[in-house]
């Protein structure tokens, strides 16, 4: 084998076999023994996982299957999943290597990252050691295929995009909501007139000292909106902002914060003919719409340039059209 073995582990044995029966090695525990068929699971330092199925007569490995679980060395545990053995695989992430309905599958799992971990022998669970905590662990949802991740936005997303780099390009719309330059204009505002008051009181308050303090400690605080909540300005009012995100790590690369009551309504990716080699993001965006009666005051269509692997968006020009732009579609 060219690649270093960090771990290996001898799996259960069932009754009547012999200890030393070929393909009882496992680097987290066996998997299959009630099918007859041997598995042999190395982790390696380069965060790959091997698995070679075992000859039960002579021993030998074949069908050996790669798969890359992160990037740091993998370390393997044996734990036990609806009464059955499986294989807890650490690397930058965790993964859980289990049958299925007779099937074998490879999940990662909804959680942070771990150091050890073991299983229960009478129970279904996982204890595991992440950092300097210990924490018991449930498994549940065997055999879904997705794995999910949730990425905090700061409004409510409304259209989404892939490029064909993979980076996502998406718009947030929400109603009744300041945009950041608002909420700062706001906040300027509410401490003008603080200080506006105890000039006019003068001396007769004598707190004047006091209340500019208090002027700039709310200039200067930034409390989370998630946790108190974000100020409503009312009906009538919008704001907006076109993100581009790597949806696999959730990083956002660019941001483009558009104006007060802007309001982004739909997304397209296009190629003109005019210049093919390149893309094109049209947003079609409307400006102080109401909903109730529902009337617009303006309508758009912005236009960005694609630069590179959707690694930012250059504005290039907007066009103004009669109603609001729900939906486009490329030709």
């Amino acid at each position: 084998m060219s690649a270093d073995v960090v771990c290996m582990a001898l799996g259960r044995v069932p009754p009547g076999a012999a200890p030393d029966a070929p393909g009882g090695a496992s680097g987290g525990g066996d998997v299959g023994w009630s099918a007859g068929t041997h598995y042999l699971n190395i982790g390696l330092q380069n965060g790959v996982l091997l698995r070679a199925l075992i000859d039960p007569v002579t021993g030998d490995l074949s069908d050996t299957r790669t798969r890359y679980l992160g990037s740091r060395p993998v370390k393997l545990f044996r734990v036990f999943v609806q009464g059955s053995e499986a294989v807890l695989a650490i690397s930058s992430r965790s993964w859980l290597y289990y049958t299925y309905q007779s099937r074998f599958h490879l999940t990662p799992l909804s959680y942070g990252s771990l150091e050890f971990a073991s299983g229960f022998l009478c129970l279904e669970g996982i204890v595991a050691i992440s950092a300097s905590t210990l924490r018991i662990l449930s498994l549940e949802k065997l055999g879904t295929v997705f794995n999910q991740v949730t990425f905090p936005l700061q409004y409510t997303p409304r259209r989404l995009l892939l490029h064909e780099s993979g980076q996502a390009v998406l718009i947030e719309t929400e109603h009744n909501a300041f945009t950041e330059d608002s909420k700062q204009q706001k906040k300027r505002q509410i401490a003008q007139e603080m200080l506006e008051q105890a000039g006019a009181d003068g001396d007769r308050s004598g707190d004047a000292q006091l209340v500019r303090e208090m002027a700039a400690a709310f200039l200067s605080e930034n409390l989370p909106e998630p946790v108190f909540g974000a100020p409503k300005p009312g009906a009538g009012m919008w704001a907006s902002v076109i993100r581009v995100m790597r949806p696999l790590t959730g990083q956002t690369a660019q941001i483009i914060r558009l104006q007060q009551n802007e309001a982004a309504l739909s997304i397209c990716l296009c190629r003109f003919a005019c210049n093919p080699m390149e893309s094109y993001l049209l947003v079609g965006i409307v400006k102080d719409m109401t909903l109730a009666p529902r009337s617009v005051g303006g309508a758009v269509l912005r236009t960005y340039r694609v630069v590179g692997a959707l690694e930012r968006l250059d504005f290039l020009h907007e066009t103004a059209v009669e109603d609001a732009p729900q939906a486009m579609c490329p030709f």
